[in-house]
C-alpha cells in the first residue's frame, strides 16, 4: 500500500478514536457534573455549531494555503481542548472550552478528508473510499471501548490529548497538496449546480440524526437501560468494528453501480428507518440488532456521501467545496442536539430517535417519490438508462 495512503488513513483513525474515546461519555460525565439534558445538548450542539463556523475557513485554507499546516494546527486545538475540559466546572467556561475543540475538529475533520481525495480519490473510488471509512469506523468503535477503561484510572483526558499530539507527529509525514490560485466565484459556480444542491438537503438531514445520537445515545443506555460505562464502551466497539467490516463490501459494490445517488438515498432510509425503531430497544442485544442494521444504512450514506463528493466537485477545490457540506452538516447536528435536549427533558431519550428517524424517513419516500415521477430528475440520478454517474 502506498505510504501517503497509510499515512492518511492511520490519520484519519486516530482524530475518530480520540474524539470519540471522550465523545462517547461525554454527556454522562456532565450529568455526573449536575448538568441538566438541555445543558448537556447545548454543550454538544455548540461543539458542532464551532465546527460548522469554521468547517468553510478551514476547507478554504487547505485550498489556498496548506491543507496539511492546516490539519497541524487542528490536532494542537484538540490537543488543548482536551487539557481544558476537565478543568471547567461551570457551563459558560465548558462552552468557551468547547469552541477550541470545535476549531481542532473543523481542521481536522474536513481537511483530513479534502487531502485524501485529492490525493487519492480519483481513481478506485470505491475501494479507496471504503478504506478511508474502514480507519474511521474503526477508531469510532475502539475509542469509547478504550474511554471506557480510561476512565476508571482518570485518565480519559490526559490519554485524549496524548492522542491529539500523536495524530500532529503522524501528520508531519503526509505529503502536501499544490495550492492553485482561483475566485471565490468559482465555488458558489459548483454549488449553484441541481445535484450538489440535492447532496446538500440531504446532509442536512443526515446530519440531524447526528445530533440526536450525540447527544442521547450514552443517556439512553445509561439512564434507561442502566448499562455500566464498560457495556457501553463495548456497544461502540461491536457498532465500530461492524461498521469497518461491511464498508469493504459497501465500496465493491459502489464499483459495480453508477446510480450512487439513489444508492446514498437508500443508504439514508435504512439508517432512517432503526433510527426510529431505537425507540423500543429494552436490552442490550436488542439495542445492538437495532443499531447495527442503523449503522449499515450509515456506512452506505456516508461513503457514498464522499464518492458522490468527489464526482460534483474538481479537486483543486475539494477542501472549500468539502468545508460546506461539512458545515450544512454541523448546522443540521447542532440543530438537532440543542433540540433533542429539551425532548429528552420533556419526553424520553427514546422519544427523540423516534422522531428523527420518522422525519428522515419520510424525506427518503418523498425524494424517491419525486424522482420516481420526474423524468428530468431520473436522468439527473442515472435512473433511466443504468450510465450515470450521480
Amino acid at each position: 500500500m502506498d505510504r501517503q495512503i497509510s499515512l492518511s488513513v492511520l490519520v484519519r483513525f486516530l482524530i475518530y478514536f480520540v474524539h470519540w474515546m471522550v465523545l462517547a461519555h461525554l454527556p454522562v460525565l456532565l450529568k455526573q457534573q449536575g448538568f441538566d439534558d438541555v445543558a448537556v445538548g447545548l454543550v454538544i450542539g455548540v461543539f458542532a455549531l464551532a465546527s460548522m463556523l469554521l468547517m468553510l475557513p478551514m476547507g478554504l485554507f487547505s485550498d489556498f494555503f496548506s491543507p496539511k499546516r492546516t490539519l497541524l494546527t487542528g490536532a494542537a486545538c484538540f490537543s488543548l481542548y482536551f487539557l481544558l475540559l476537565p478543568r471547567v466546572v461551570n457551563l459558560s467556561g465548558l462552552l468557551l472550552v468547547v469552541l477550541v475543540g470545535g476549531l481542532g475538529a473543523a481542521a481536522l475533520v474536513v481537511v483530513s478528508e479534502s487531502l485524501y481525495l485529492k490525493q487519492f480519490g480519483q481513481e478506485q473510488r470505491g475501494r479507496r473510499v471504503a478504506l478511508y471509512h474502514l480507519s474511521t469506523y474503526l477508531g469510532f468503535g475502539l475509542g469509547p471501548l478504550a474511554g471506557s477503561f480510561l476512565l476508571k484510572d482518570g485518565l480519559l483526558f490526559p490519554a485524549a490529548s496524548a492522542g491529539a499530539l500523536l495524530i500532529f507527529i503522524v501528520a508531519l509525514g503526509l505529503r502536501d497538496h499544490a495550492v492553485r490560485v482561483f475566485a471565490f466565484r468559482d465555488y458558489g459556480d459548483d454549488l449553484r449546480q441541481f445535484k450538489p444542491l440535492m447532496l446538500m438537503v440531504c446532509i442536512f438531514l443526515l446530519g440531524t440524526h447526528f445530533g440526536v445520537e450525540q447527544t442521547s445515545i450514552s443517556l439512553l443506555m445509561r439512564e434507561t437501560l442502566h448499562f455500566t460505562p464498560e457495556r457501553i464502551g463495548l456497544y461502540f466497539a461491536v457498532v465500530g468494528l461492524w461498521m469497518a467490516a461491511v464498508v469493504p463490501f459497501v465500496g465493491h459494490l459502489h464499483d459495480k453501480r453508477s446510480t450512487v445517488f439513489l444508492f446514498f438515498l437508500a443508504g439514508l432510509g435504512l439508517s432512517a428507518l432503526f433510527q426510529a425503531l431505537t425507540a423500543l430497544a429494552y436490552d442490550f442485544r436488542s439495542l445492538l440488532v437495532i443499531r447495527l442494521l442503523h449503522t449499515l444504512g450509515d456506512a452506505i450514506a456516508l461513503l457514498e456521501f464522499s464518492v458522490l463528493t468527489t464526482l460534483f466537485f474538481p479537486s483543486r477545490r475539494l477542501g472549500g467545496n468539502s468545508g460546506v457540506l461539512y458545515a450544512i452538516r454541523a448546522l443540521a447536528t447542532f440543530s438537532a442536539a440543542v433540540l433533542t435536549g429539551v425532548v429528552n427533558r420533556q419526553w424520553s431519550y427514546g422519544a427523540s430517535f423516534l422522531g428523527n428517524g420518522l422525519l428522515v424517513l419520510l424525506f427518503v419516500v418523498v425524494g424517491f417519490a419525486l424522482i420516481a415521477t420526474r423524468p428530468r430528475l431520473r436522468q439527473e440520478v442515472g435512473w433511466t438508462n443504468g450510465t450515470g454517474n450521480g
